[in-house]
């Protein structure tokens, strides 16, 4: 019986052959090869002063082509660190590393839309990257907008799903702040289920991990999931996310990864980062973040000039000001450099603040109370 993905992929997917690079080879073969001379390399690492060394400690050779420890780890993680046991990986779910989550998000376009043929569908507002790969591969997109309370309309997502090859979702959502319900969240995979694959974004997720997605894996294969280790990690610069789904869906995005997508230095760090230490450090900060957020949103909302501070589920807070004042321009001339979303007309005259140390809210709540 044919899976989703294996009706949604193109025809030139299916027929792709992916490159197989000399480590890939390698694991292809069950072997780790102790002779390496496939790969053009140099047999012998030059010195170039004092340079820590990668993982393998020699930068001379090519790394894994998919990084099996760092996926590895992140599973573990996954499996054993998230506050409901719900929240495990199904059996059938595999797990990638890849070039942080902007990476997952193009491969999937471009493994499951052909351009000038099929659609993805975005609920703004919501993260850019969706819609800018797509356009960027000419894949049209789909625009649900999220409801008032910027949850999802799930009667208007329902009548593109016959023409919708990936829904793309952001939960906790950028620039909002909120989670999705997660029965809309059923519903939708209930609708889309012989239709098109969901992909659910969890950039945000250590800072509400009970509300993950990973445990409706089980009943329903076309879900995806996307993590990153760029904002609760706090390791943007390494570029490291992660792209989980069933192994229907994995078998033809795997034929798209890059031959080396992961350097050494960028796993060597991962791995320290998903390490037991690594894991409880993070969970330590993202809760003291967490209590300096709300702190913040507490402070902010007795403001004058402040209509609404929405509830955030992440590490930033979306602020509605009164009026036509334009906050985001008062306060980058203070030094201050937040973020407006004023393109999304659901969120006009918003501006999006990322949670810094409390010296630097300090600050920013000072800035905003001295506004006239």
């Amino acid at each position: 019986m044919k899976s989703l993905a294996d009706k949604l992929v193109p025809e030139s997917v299916k027929k792709l052959i992916p490159y197989q690079s000399a480590r890939r080879i390698a694991r292809n073969m069950n072997s780790e090869g102790h002779l390496w001379l496939n790969a053009n390399e140099l047999e012998s690492c030059c010195q170039y002063g004092d340079i820590s060394q990668g993982r393998n400690d020699h930068y001379n050779r090519y790394p894994d082509f998919l990084p099996f420890d760092i996926a590895s780890s992140y599973q573990d993680y996954c499996q054993l660190h998230h506050i409901e046991s719900k929240n495990k990986l199904s059996e059938s779910a595999e797990l990638i590393a890849v070039r942080g989550a902007d990476e997952a998000i193009d491969l999937l376009v471009r493994t499951f839309c052909q351009p000038g043929n099929d659609q993805i569908l975005v609920c703004p507002p919501t993260y850019g990257m969706y819609e800018f790969c797509a356009d960027s591969f000419s894949v049209k997109t789909a625009i649900v907008p999220l409801l008032d309370n910027f949850q999802l309309d799930l009667a208007n997502i329902d009548a593109q799903l016959e023409d919708t090859s990936i829904v793309f979702l952001c939960s906790p959502n950028n620039p909002t702040g909120n989670v999705i319900h997660q029965q809309d969240l059923v519903t939708l995979l209930e609708a889309s289920k012989d239709k098109s694959l969901v992909v659910v974004d969890e950039a945000y997720i250590e800072f509400a991990p009970h509300t993950s997605a990973l445990h409706l894996m089980n009943d329903y294969p076309h879900l995806i999931v996307i993590r990153t280790l760029s904002k609760a990690f706090g390791l943007a610069a390494i570029r490291v996310g992660f792209l989980i789904a069933d192994a229907s869906v994995m078998t033809y995005v795997s034929r798209l990864i890059a031959p080396y997508p992961i350097a050494d230095p960028s796993a060597e760090i991962a791995l320290k980062a998903l390490s037991e230490a690594g894991i409880k450090q993070m969970q330590q900060q993202t809760q003291e973040l967490i209590e300096i957020r709300n702190w913040f949103t507490a402070q902010v909302a007795t403001l004058a000039i402040v209509d609404t501070v929405y509830e955030s589920n992440t590490n930033f807070v979306l602020i509605r000001f009164k009026g036509d004042h334009n906050l985001y321009d008062y306060l980058l001339n203070k030094g201050i450099v937040a973020r407006s979303p004023a393109n999304e007309s659901s969120v006009k005259g918003c501006v999006r603040i990322s949670i810094g140390a409390k010296a630097s809210m300090e600050e920013t709540l000072e800035a905003l109370k001295s506004f006239q």
